[in-house]
């Protein structure tokens, strides 16, 4: 047996490996439920298992296409092969996804809420009663000729007035 045959029947089993396991995953994948502990770590496993395939085919399609010779063949063994690869690839990204999407709920769930203390102790916000002056700026109305007037009056008003800190400005 040729050394192009040898590899190219352990494809076959590759490939024939990652069909199954290709339809495993689109199985679970439809009944998919984020909630159950075991269907995460099966798409974990999945994954695992779909990284290896991929590994192992490339490797597999990489010594194939050294030993081929006419140039018709290497062609169609490439889009055969692209083939497996991209169908793999998109398995591969819509695993991630939804591991992805479970560890973003999850940091939703698990993250106290901004306005909760995370010791679930009452925190008591001292009432703020400042009464503060009015200030009596004039309106700007735009005429040119009075906005020096204008700006002057509210930089001192607001701008440079010490009494007001970065907050009330």
């Amino acid at each position: 047996m040729e050394a192009i045959e040898k590899f190219k029947s352990k494809r076959k089993v590759v490939r024939t490996a990652s069909t199954k396991l290709v339809n495993q995953i689109t199985l679970l994948l439809e009944s998919y439920d984020i909630k159950k502990e075991k269907d995460r770590k099966k798409l974990s496993e999945y994954l695992l298992n779909v990284e290896d395939k991929l590994k192992e085919l490339k490797t597999l399609n990489k010594e194939i296409e050294e030993l081929i010779t006419d140039k018709a063949v290497f062609e169609a063994d490439i889009e055969s092969s692209f083939e497996y690869e991209e169908k793999l690839n998109d398995l591969k990204f819509q695993i991630k996804s939804k591991i992805d999407n479970f560890k973003i709920e999850q940091q939703h769930v698990t993250a106290p809420p901004v306005n909760i203390p995370a010791n679930n102790a009452e925190t008591k916000r001292p009432a703020t009663s400042i009464s503060l002056p009015k200030l009596r700026i004039p309106t700007f109305s735009g005429d040119a000729s009075t906005f020096l007037e204008f700006i002057n009056s509210f930089s001192n008003a607001i701008d440079s007035n010490e009494s007001l800190n970065n907050v009330e400005v």
